[in-house]
């Protein structure tokens, strides 16, 4: 891969500090943290994964995905790495907006990092001078949907969920996740987002979910569906809808093999591009 020569494997000085920061400033790391480990101090074989290349980080790696994926590991790691840019995020940026994050993950479970919560409610309230509703596909536990509630004033927010966890992979998701894995009630997400005004709750398997909303016109959407047809289902539907200049952001498109492939095969013939964000994310805005 370009610039792949040019890393500073064995500079003590690299893996010291520029190391750390890389492993920081991402989601949870995965990727850089990926990059820095295998080639770095621990490619000698100690670590499990370091035997993959570049650019077949651990990150990407079907076993250690489906073992840590969703589990106790993964959400300390977040958690752990969460903290440190939540103190970055302090130092520079809207305290109120760092202490919400920093509620929001107190109070449910979220398999977001802080700069991913943080670009969620950002583009939110960026979109909320839009016309058109809000929605999310892939809610959980419901803490990105309070991020969107605290900032979407008085449009509707249209959350679509099974609320049975997730529904079947394909191949193309390769044999990473469960069937049922991340279910959560209903009912507990209401109670978590009650006060706010707007909000609707849509039970079911995306797109049947959708029964009476085909004509709503759309500013912001956020995506977190881990899935390639759940992801490209979701893509079929909204894309049509969204108003000039909406946004469909999406969790995991760089980590989750099925995500990637919907993204990048719905927008083989459109107009828009595709913005791979620093985090796990990416971003699509309608022209």
């Amino acid at each position: 891969m370009e610039g792949q020569a040019d890393l500073p494997v064995n500079n003590a000085s690299f893996l010291g500090v520029s190391g750390f920061w890389q492993l920081v400033l991402a989601r949870g790391g995965w990727y850089d943290c990926g990059l820095v480990v295998q080639r770095g101090f621990l490619s000698g074989g100690i670590w499990p994964f370091a035997h993959l290349e570049y650019p077949a980080v651990w990150s990407h790696n079907e076993k250690f995905q489906r073992l840590v994926g969703g589990g106790w590991l993964e959400q300390t790691f977040l958690n752990s790495i969460s903290r440190v840019q939540l103190l970055f995020l302090g130092a520079h940026k809207d305290r109120e907006v760092v202490r919400l994050v920093k509620q929001s993950r107190r109070k449910r479970k979220s398999l977001m990092s802080a700069y991913e919560m943080w670009i969620v409610h950002g583009y939110a309230r960026a979109q909320s001078r839009l016309p058109g509703a809000m929605a999310e596909v892939g809610v959980y536990q419901g803490v990105s949907a309070r991020l969107i509630c605290e900032v979407k004033g008085d449009k509707s927010l249209h959350l679509f969920d099974t609320f049975e966890g997730l529904p079947q992979r394909t191949h193309a998701d390769r044999n990473v996740h469960r069937t049922g894995q991340y279910a959560t009630s209903v009912e507990s997400v209401r109670e978590f987002l009650d006060g706010h005004p707007n909000v609707h709750f849509h039970k079911g398997l995306f797109p049947d979910s959708t029964a009476g909303l085909e004509e709503k016109p759309y500013c912001f959407v956020h995506l977190d569906v881990d899935l390639f047809e759940s992801t490209l289902a979701a893509l079929e539907y909204f894309y049509p809808k969204m108003v000039p200049g909406g946004v469909i952001l999406s969790h995991d498109y760089s980590i989750l093999a099925g995500v990637r492939k919907a993204f990048d095969e719905f927008l083989a013939d459109k107009p828009e591009g595709l913005v791979d964000l620093p985090s796990t994310q990416c971003v699509v805005t309608k022209r």
